[in-house]
Protein backbone atom coordinates (compact mmCIF):
# COMPACT_ATOMS: atom_id res chain seq x y z
CA UNK A 1 0.00 0.00 0.00
CA UNK A 2 1.36 3.59 -1.08
CA UNK A 3 1.41 5.95 1.82
CA UNK A 4 0.13 9.36 0.89
CA UNK A 5 2.44 12.42 1.35
CA UNK A 6 2.02 14.54 4.19
CA UNK A 7 1.82 18.38 3.94
CA UNK A 8 5.05 20.65 5.49
CA UNK A 9 3.55 21.79 8.22
CA UNK A 10 5.51 23.47 11.22
CA UNK A 11 4.73 25.00 14.67
CA UNK A 12 2.17 24.53 16.75
CA UNK A 13 -1.10 22.46 16.12
CA UNK A 14 -4.32 20.67 17.03
CA UNK A 15 -4.32 17.08 15.40
CA UNK A 16 -7.19 14.61 15.04
CA UNK A 17 -5.57 11.47 14.86
CA UNK A 18 -7.23 8.20 13.90
CA UNK A 19 -5.59 4.21 13.96
CA UNK A 20 -6.78 1.06 13.29
CA UNK A 21 -5.82 -2.36 14.34
CA UNK A 22 -4.71 -4.69 11.25
CA UNK A 23 -7.78 -6.02 9.59
CA UNK A 24 -10.35 -4.49 12.04
CA UNK A 25 -9.84 -7.20 14.65
CA UNK A 26 -11.28 -6.36 18.27
CA UNK A 27 -7.66 -6.86 20.41
CA UNK A 28 -8.37 -4.05 22.18
CA UNK A 29 -11.23 -5.50 24.29
CA UNK A 30 -8.71 -7.51 25.99
CA UNK A 31 -7.73 -5.34 29.46
CA UNK A 32 -4.28 -6.27 28.60
CA UNK A 33 -4.18 -4.74 25.91
CA UNK A 34 -6.14 -1.82 26.85
CA UNK A 35 -3.10 -1.65 29.40
CA UNK A 36 -0.37 -1.03 27.26
CA UNK A 37 -2.20 1.11 24.59
CA UNK A 38 -3.43 3.71 27.81
CA UNK A 39 0.49 3.12 28.94
CA UNK A 40 1.76 4.00 26.02
CA UNK A 41 -0.75 7.10 25.22
CA UNK A 42 0.80 8.51 28.64
CA UNK A 43 4.49 7.93 27.37
CA UNK A 44 3.31 10.15 24.54
CA UNK A 45 2.77 13.30 26.61
CA UNK A 46 6.33 12.57 28.46
CA UNK A 47 8.55 11.19 26.12
CA UNK A 48 6.99 13.77 23.01
CA UNK A 49 5.91 16.96 25.21
CA UNK A 50 2.72 16.55 23.45
CA UNK A 51 -0.79 17.59 24.77
CA UNK A 52 -3.28 14.96 24.94
CA UNK A 53 -6.98 16.54 24.44
CA UNK A 54 -9.01 13.70 24.70
CA UNK A 55 -8.99 10.56 23.11
CA UNK A 56 -11.00 6.76 23.01
CA UNK A 57 -9.84 3.75 22.53
CA UNK A 58 -12.63 1.55 20.61
CA UNK A 59 -12.53 -2.73 19.97
CA UNK A 60 -10.02 -1.96 17.08
CA UNK A 61 -9.53 1.97 16.66
CA UNK A 62 -8.31 4.26 18.88
CA UNK A 63 -8.92 8.56 18.10
CA UNK A 64 -6.95 11.13 19.42
CA UNK A 65 -6.51 14.99 19.68
CA UNK A 66 -3.10 15.68 20.39
CA UNK A 67 -1.42 19.13 20.50
CA UNK A 68 1.95 19.63 19.46
CA UNK A 69 4.26 22.41 19.70
CA UNK A 70 5.73 20.95 16.69
CA UNK A 71 3.65 19.43 14.40
CA UNK A 72 6.32 18.39 11.76
CA UNK A 73 6.95 15.79 14.16
CA UNK A 74 3.42 13.97 14.04
CA UNK A 75 4.43 11.43 11.89
CA UNK A 76 7.42 10.28 13.76
CA UNK A 77 5.96 10.42 17.08
CA UNK A 78 2.59 7.89 15.57
CA UNK A 79 5.43 5.87 14.10
CA UNK A 80 7.09 5.34 17.31
CA UNK A 81 3.87 4.82 19.17
CA UNK A 82 2.80 1.97 16.81
CA UNK A 83 5.95 0.47 16.75
CA UNK A 84 6.14 0.25 20.36
CA UNK A 85 2.64 -1.03 21.07
CA UNK A 86 2.96 -3.55 18.41
CA UNK A 87 5.97 -4.73 20.00
CA UNK A 88 4.11 -4.89 23.66
CA UNK A 89 1.80 -6.42 22.39
CA UNK A 90 3.24 -9.13 20.56
CA UNK A 91 4.86 -10.19 23.31
CA UNK A 92 1.52 -11.01 24.37
CA UNK A 93 1.27 -13.88 22.58
CA UNK A 94 -2.88 -13.52 21.55
CA UNK A 95 -4.45 -16.22 19.51
CA UNK A 96 -6.21 -13.76 17.65
CA UNK A 97 -3.24 -12.25 16.27
CA UNK A 98 -0.71 -15.46 15.89
CA UNK A 99 0.01 -15.29 12.37
CA UNK A 100 3.61 -16.14 10.23
CA UNK A 101 3.67 -11.69 9.69
CA UNK A 102 2.33 -10.44 13.21
CA UNK A 103 0.93 -7.14 12.48
CA UNK A 104 -0.74 -5.07 15.11
CA UNK A 105 -1.84 -1.72 13.11
CA UNK A 106 -2.77 -0.68 9.62
CA UNK A 107 0.32 0.90 7.65
CA UNK A 108 -1.49 4.14 7.57
CA UNK A 109 -3.20 6.49 9.75
CA UNK A 110 -5.16 9.54 9.09
CA UNK A 111 -4.62 12.76 10.50
CA UNK A 112 -6.89 16.25 10.80
CA UNK A 113 -5.31 19.86 11.08
CA UNK A 114 -8.14 21.59 13.34
CA UNK A 115 -8.36 24.81 13.01
CA UNK A 116 -10.92 26.71 14.97
CA UNK A 117 -12.41 26.13 18.75
CA UNK A 118 -15.30 24.74 16.96
CA UNK A 119 -13.80 21.93 14.99
CA UNK A 120 -12.03 20.93 17.89
CA UNK A 121 -15.67 20.95 19.95
CA UNK A 122 -17.08 18.85 16.94
CA UNK A 123 -14.35 16.28 16.99
CA UNK A 124 -14.03 15.95 21.32
CA UNK A 125 -18.03 15.37 20.78
CA UNK A 126 -17.19 12.87 18.24
CA UNK A 127 -14.80 11.14 20.05
CA UNK A 128 -16.78 10.32 23.58
CA UNK A 129 -19.81 9.23 21.78
CA UNK A 130 -18.24 6.65 19.20
CA UNK A 131 -18.77 4.39 21.71
CA UNK A 132 -21.83 5.57 22.27
CA UNK A 133 -23.14 5.26 18.44
CA UNK A 134 -21.16 1.69 18.26
CA UNK A 135 -23.82 0.63 20.99
CA UNK A 136 -20.59 -0.14 23.90
CA UNK A 137 -22.50 1.81 26.15
CA UNK A 138 -25.78 4.20 26.79
CA UNK A 139 -23.93 6.90 27.28
CA UNK A 140 -20.04 8.42 27.00
CA UNK A 141 -19.53 8.81 30.35
CA UNK A 142 -19.70 4.84 30.89
CA UNK A 143 -17.18 3.80 28.46
CA UNK A 144 -13.72 4.66 30.71
CA UNK A 145 -11.50 3.60 27.70
CA UNK A 146 -11.77 7.38 27.10
CA UNK A 147 -11.32 11.05 27.95
CA UNK A 148 -15.43 11.62 28.24
CA UNK A 149 -15.03 11.65 32.44
CA UNK A 150 -12.72 13.76 32.58
CA UNK A 151 -14.91 16.33 30.06
CA UNK A 152 -18.40 15.63 30.92
CA UNK A 153 -17.87 14.09 35.11
CA UNK A 154 -14.70 16.42 35.64
CA UNK A 155 -12.97 13.15 36.83
CA UNK A 156 -9.13 12.52 36.27
CA UNK A 157 -9.10 9.63 34.50
CA UNK A 158 -5.98 7.34 33.84
CA UNK A 159 -4.76 9.68 30.81
CA UNK A 160 -3.70 13.31 31.97
CA UNK A 161 -5.91 15.60 29.48
CA UNK A 162 -5.12 19.05 28.31
CA UNK A 163 -8.28 21.03 28.60
CA UNK A 164 -5.77 24.15 28.61
CA UNK A 165 -5.08 24.08 24.93
CA UNK A 166 -5.16 27.72 24.04
CA UNK A 167 -1.58 28.48 23.58
CA UNK A 168 -2.07 25.91 20.64
CA UNK A 169 -4.46 27.30 18.76
CA UNK A 170 -2.46 30.84 19.36
CA UNK A 171 0.78 29.27 18.01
Amino acid sequence: MVLRKRLKLKGSAIVFVTTTVFKWKPIFLDPRVMTIILDEINKLQKIYEIAIICYVIMPHHIHMILGFPEVERLSKIIQSFKSITSRRVKELNLPELRENNFRLWMPRFDDLILYSEEQLKIKIEYIHNNPVKAGLVASAKEWCFSSASDWLKGESGVVKIDKDYDWLLRG
